[in-house]
């Protein structure tokens, strides 16, 4: 077999195996780093394959992101690349920020609760005044241990 050169998003890949965790913000995809540490080792799809328990064609989809493996399908593969895995969460949002949001939106169910009520008697405080109150409402809740904020599944 001749020997391909690897290009220059596997040479990337490649280099960021070095790096300890946190150091690096490029993320590449599973996808990515199965065909680059292939690549990089000199293994064939077929060679893989045989050395992860799969089959051939299982690993393409898998290397052309086609099917999405299981987990223990990819300890497997990285295995035979001679490579530990590590599943590490990564919050999409900054968590402080998500539950601002979550008790913004329990504060703003219940102040409005309480403006129906209000308006029906002829007593309805401007926007302004609804949100300071809103904002207070919001401190009480995250300042309160007590409060939960996920009780309904669409929360």
């Amino acid at each position: 077999m001749k020997r391909k050169r690897l290009t220059l998003l596997e040479e990337q890949i490649i280099s960021h195996l070095t790096f300890p965790s946190g150091q690096s913000t490029w993320n590449p995809s599973y996808t990515e780093w199965i065909k680059s540490l292939r690549v990089a080792l000199r293994m064939t799809q077929t060679e893989l394959a045989q050395r992860a328990h799969v089959t051939q064609p299982h690993l393409t989809a898998i290397e052309s992101g086609k099917i999405d493996p299981q987990i223990k399908t990819l300890r497997r593969i990285f295995d035979a690349l001679l490579c530990d895995i590590a599943i590490t969460p990564r919050p999409k949002s900054d968590i402080k920020e998500v539950l601002r949001n979550q008790a913004r939106r329990i504060a703003r169910k219940r102040l409005q609760r309480a403006v129906g009520t209000m308006a029906m008697e002829g007593q309805v405080a401007d926007a302004e005044v609804f949100e300071q109150v809103l904002e207070k409402r919001v401190d009480e809740i995250l300042n309160d241990p007590s409060e939960r904020l996920w009780e309904n599944k669409d929360d």
